[in-house]
């Protein structure tokens, strides 16, 4: 398990970042979307130039990539629902890596 360190506030509204996470290096982007009926984190994430996830919404206690065929583990936001200021204070995201199977 790693835990990822994602900023909040209004100066990190869109954030994007670098993270090896096992043999990947993986390229995050995360945007702050308010004009929904609750305020929300998108993320994107980019392997070697191509897409894996596209607007995986952060939304705790899930997997956030379950549906999408990324092969990268999975990603797991815990702890409080998500505001503009709360980002990586009162939640976290969480990777585990995949099973290797022998």
């Amino acid at each position: 398990m790693l835990a990822i360190t994602l900023r909040n506030g209004a100066a990190n509204a869109h954030q994007r970042f670098s993270v090896q996470l096992g043999e990947n290096l993986l390229n995050f982007e995360l945007d702050f979307v308010s004009y929904l009926d609750y305020p929300a984190w998108v993320m994107n994430i980019v392997r070697d130039g191509t897409y894996l996830v596209r607007g995986a919404m952060l939304e705790p206690g899930c997997d956030v990539i379950s549906s999408y065929r990324a092969d990268i583990g999975q990603l797991v936001f815990v702890g409080a629902e998500v505001t503009l200021d709360n980002l990586g204070v009162e939640n976290s995201l969480v990777w585990i890596a995949p099973e290797v199977t022998v």
